[in-house]
């Protein structure tokens, strides 16, 4: 049975192919508008990789809507460093997906770096599972889950 593409590898291949640059073929499309409606699926390539990293811990964090949320509790189950990563990144892509009349919009160059570094991301994320344990977390149990330390209250005899 072959395996089913994840919606993060459809939105990158779709980046992939508004990225390639075919003489004649742009359709309505100009090369700033193909630029731009790459960053889109960009963004949305990286949410889709977020939310099934959340998904996989098991965390019941399906209720959260805000993007800004799910990348905050990803330090927690992804790890700092890649969390920083996919916040800075997410920032970027959502700046390059709307249109200021004033401002520039996203360069080829500056997609195609972006889609490497989306592309990246997402092996990572899909890879989430073996967390970086914390000394206040308690122990790790697999799975990506922590038992609580033993916190029993020390009473002082009177």
């Amino acid at each position: 049975m072959p395996a089913t593409p994840t919606a993060a590898a459809v939105l990158l291949a779709t980046a992939d192919d508004l990225l390639i640059e075919s003489q004649g073929t742009h359709g309505p499309l100009t090369p700033a508008g193909r630029d731009r409606g790459a960053a889109y699926a960009l963004r949305i390539a990286l949410e889709a990789a977020v939310d099934a990293a959340l998904t996989a811990e098991e965390a019941g964090l399906g209720g959260l809507r805000s993007m800004r949320a799910k990348l905050l509790c990803l330090h927690h189950y992804a790890g700092p460093a890649r969390a920083r990563r996919a916040h800075a990144l997410w920032n970027r892509l959502s700046a390059a997906c709307k249109y200021h009349h004033d401002e520039l919009g996203p360069t080829h160059a500056q997609v195609r770096v972006w889609r490497a570094d989306v592309g990246t991301l997402v092996a990572e994320l899909a890879l989430v599972g073996v967390t970086v344990a914390s000394p206040s977390a308690g122990e790790y149990v697999g799975g990506g889950g922590y038992r609580a330390p033993d916190r029993r209250s020390r009473r002082t005899s009177r």
